[in-house]
């Protein structure tokens, strides 16, 4: 399975060719998933029209919440972070928390997530 961060569900969405490509690979694969954080994300968008084809998309993938597990992980990456003077977005520790407790793969086009050194989290 594969979890697919905000910047790669929007491309996606605007039919980036590369993502689309990706995407479409990962579904033939298995199960297409992403975070309650990215559904927040993209349901919080100001144009209606653009939060209708975020809620479509998202109807038809699983949506992972935030669990205890994946608040120990993300605490456990804040801690790294910090200690490398290298901190991401709050967001997107969340993020990676799901994702690696959940012990799968997180796509993403946001190079700041190459700060946690996670071989799990693939930059596209």
């Amino acid at each position: 399975m594969t979890f697919l961060d905000t910047s790669v569900i929007i491309d996606f969405l605007v039919g980036d060719k590369k993502i689309v490509a990706l995407v479409n690979e990962a579904y033939e694969k298995d199960d297409i998933k992403t975070t309650t954080i990215n559904e927040y994300e993209l349901l919080k968008h100001k144009i209606e029209l653009k939060r209708g084809i975020a809620d479509k998309f998202l109807s038809g993938v699983t949506v992972y919440p935030f669990d205890r597990a994946s608040a120990k992980k993300a605490a456990a990456l804040y801690g790294k972070l910090r200690e490398q003077g290298t901190m991401i977005n709050e967001n997107d520790l969340l993020i990676a928390g799901i994702s690696l407790s959940n012990d799968d793969v997180l796509l993403t086009r946001d190079r700041k997530f190459s700060n946690l050194g996670e071989a799990s989290i693939k930059i596209v």
